[in-house]
C-alpha cells in the first residue's frame, strides 16, 4: 500500500512539473517579448532581463516562508512542551525564506545589456562584465535551465547565458545572428516565438 501511494505522488509531481513548464512556455510564445528594464550603459540596443512576475512570485514565496518560519520558531522558544524538531523546522525555515528573497533580489539584478559590438553580463551577484562580440568562439545551449537557451563561451569559459523565458531573448539571438554570423544558433536556443 506505501507503494502505491508513493507512485501516485511521484506521478502527481511529475505532471505538475510538466503542466507548469507546458503553460509557462505556451504563456511566454503569446506575450511580448521585449525587455522594459532601463540601460545603465552607453548606446544600449535592447536589454535580456528576467520577467517581473517570476522575481515577484520568488519574492514572496521566500517572504511568506520566512514569516512563518519566524513565527514557528517563535512558538517553539515560548512553549517549553513544544518538541524540538518544531524549532529546528522553524530554523529551517527561516534561512530558506531569507535564500528566496536573496535569490529574488540577485534576479532583478540579473541582465544582460546588449550594444552592437559588445554585451554587458550583469550576473547575480557579482560585478558587471563587458564581453566585445569579438571575443566569443561558440555559442552552446543552456543545459542548466529547463526551458533551454544559449551560453556565450570564449575558449571553454563561459562569459554570458541567457534563457529562453527572459524577456529580450529573441532580439539577442537575432542580435548575434546579424552580427556573428560565424557562431552557430544550437537548435535548442532558438527562441519560444520561433518554435
Amino acid at each position: 500500500m506505501n507503494i502505491s501511494i508513493t507512485l501516485v505522488s511521484v506521478g502527481v509531481a511529475i505532471a505538475a512539473m510538466v503542466i507548469v513548464t507546458v503553460a509557462v512556455s505556451a504563456g511566454v510564445r503569446r506575450s511580448p517579448s521585449t525587455a522594459t528594464y532601463r540601460a545603465t550603459k552607453a548606446d544600449v540596443l535592447f536589454v535580456v532581463s528576467t520577467r517581473k512576475w517570476q522575481r515577484v512570485m520568488v519574492r514572496t514565496l521566500g517572504i511568506v516562508v520566512f514569516v512563518l518560519g519566524l513565527l514557528l520558531s517563535l512558538v517553539a522558544a515560548t512553549r517549553p512542551s513544544s518538541p524540538l524538531s518544531m524549532g529546528i523546522a522553524g530554523v529551517a525555515m527561516v534561512i530558506g525564506g531569507g535564500a528566496f528573497i536573496l535569490l529574488a533580489r540577485g534576479m532583478a539584478r540579473l541582465r544582460l545589456e546588449v550594444t552592437p559590438d559588445t554585451i554587458w553580463a550583469f550576473p547575480m551577484v557579482a560585478a558587471p562584465r563587458e564581453v566585445p562580440l569579438a571575443e566569443l568562439t561558440a555559442l552552446a545551449p543552456h543545459i542548466g535551465n529547463n526551458y533551454g537557451g544559449v551560453v556565450g563561451k570564449s575558449g571553454s569559459k563561459t562569459r554570458f547565458a541567457a534563457n529562453r523565458l527572459m524577456l529580450g531573448y529573441p532580439q539577442l539571438i537575432q542580435h548575434l545572428r546579424q552580427y556573428r554570423p560565424d557562431l552557430t544558433i544550437p537548435d535548442a536556443s532558438r527562441p519560444l516565438q520561433e518554435a
